[in-house]
């Protein structure tokens, strides 16, 4: 099987466009594969593989909405150290890394400023955005969505700095 890790990684990272993504489902593929082989009769290895790495990608994509819904504010934030305890200093990078993320929040174009701000900084649901905004749930959920992604960018660009 370990021919065929190439190639599974490969299929998975074409469904996915994701390269972190797939390296995380092609593990899962192999580990599916390794708990399923003794039902396995031992014709066409790669085939097999290649419809686990398939379903396990296309169950992945279908969940996806429903996870873009969850809170990614701590992706956001894990970019950042996280203080251990409250020394003093600890305390200020974290005040220092929640302002950036305020201002990087307000330098966004709107609609993504106030969806950024209400569900990052000001701890509200989509739901809540939705409704504050009069826009549709999914609307707001794709708003957030982006204002991830530019925020992402902008924090990356600053913990370069």
């Amino acid at each position: 099987m370990q021919a065929h890790s190439a190639r599974v990684f490969g299929l998975c990272l074409r469904l996915t466009r994701d390269y972190f993504l797939a390296e995380d489902l092609a593990q899962d593929t192999f580990l599916s594969a390794w708990q399923a082989l003794d039902r396995f009769d031992g014709a066409e290895e790669a085939a097999w593989l290649a419809k686990i790495a398939t379903r396990k990608c296309l169950d992945h994509l279908r969940s996806a909405p429903a996870r873009r819904t969850q809170a990614v504010e701590s992706e956001i934030l894990q970019m950042f150290p996280s203080p251990q305890s409250a020394q003093p200093e600890n305390i200020f990078f974290e005040e220092h890394w929640e302002q950036s993320l305020r201002d990087a929040c307000e330098a966004l174009k709107e609609p993504y400023r106030e969806t950024a701000l209400g569900y990052y900084c000001e701890g509200k649901t989509l739901a809540e955005i939705a409704q504050s905004g009069g826009v549709p749930h999914d609307t707001a959920r794709t708003r957030c969505y982006r204002a991830k992604q530019m925020l992402k960018e902008s924090l990356r660009e600053e913990v370069r700095a």
